[in-house]
């Protein structure tokens, strides 16, 4: 019998690219989104590819989808979380409301489809949340603090999710990507308003992204599915080797400030 994996933000990107994989390796999928007019023409042509729309900050919207997915194929074996974009700015030129949709979108919106798709998974005692984090959850990054700081709460709430839910049967895994050449950069959203001070912010980050090595789409989500319903699947999958280093750097960094300042440390025990 054939899996089913329920996927947001499939118009685009990493979602778009996911449900050509899933689909060639036999699963069901369905391929969720805002604005299904936006869907790739080539789904139509995969026999085992439900389009439909999903809005993550839709709650009815939400639950319509799940049930659509359950009447269409029986249940939903695996979500994939990769519905998000971009907030570009700095920390002070974001407005309020840019930030409050930051979060709606890329962590109010990721956990409200976990709810909904969770009960089905409890009821049958398996299945497999896979959650679209990205290395600047680790790695935060000038004029994209605001973006990377919705990313490290999905990273939090991932791992707390996979201790709740492990005793249940159903596994989780973080999926950490550096970057890809995709509609991400296009997609993302500016600041309401700008501050000149900053320009070497915006510098600082051009320099960063012209540097920066891309990974590879299609074997990231090629691997992304690969992994999708095993027995032992990770809790963190980095996907792109120059993002890993790039963690490894930063956590090394990290514990050489801890340990430069562990006598003050220590005098507050």
């Amino acid at each position: 019998m054939r899996k089913t994996v329920l996927i947001t933000g499939a118009s685009t990107g990493m979602g778009e690219a996911a449900t050509f994989e899933y689909a060639a390796r036999g699963w069901n999928v369905v391929a969720t989104m805002r604005d299904t007019a936006k869907a790739n023409p080539a789904f139509a042509g995969l026999g085992n590819v439900l389009v439909t729309r999903l809005d993550v900050t839709d709650a009815a919207g939400i639950e319509q989808a799940v049930k659509e997915s359950v009447d269409r194929f029986g249940a939903i074996d695996a979500l994939l979380g990769a519905a998000g974009y971009g907030q570009v700015g700095t920390v002070e030129e974001v407005s309020p409301d840019q930030l409050r949709d930051q979060f709606e979108t890329n962590v109010v919106g990721l956990v409200q489809v976990i709810q909904a798709v969770l009960p089905h998974m409890r009821e049958r005692g398996r299945g497999h949340i896979i959650n679209v984090g990205s290395m600047g959850g680790h790695v935060s990054l000038p004029t994209m603090a605001v973006y990377c700081a919705s990313k490290s709460a999905v990273q939090n709430l991932t791992e707390g999710l996979a201790k709740e839910v492990g005793p249940l049967g159903i596994r989780v895994t973080l999926v950490e990507p550096a970057g890809y050449d995709t509609s991400f950069g296009t997609n993302a959203k500016l600041p309401a308003a700008s501050i000149p001070a900053y320009a070497p912010a915006y510098a600082g980050m051009a320099e960063f992204d012209k540097q920066a090595v891309r990974g590879d789409l299609i074997r990231s989500m090629a691997a992304v599915a690969d992994i999708t319903g095993i027995d032992e699947p990770p809790l963190h999958l980095a996907v792109a080797t120059a993002g890993l280093e790039m963690v490894r750097g930063r956590f090394a960094e990290l514990m050489d400030e801890y340990t430069r300042w562990e006598t003050v440390t220590a005098g507050t025990d």
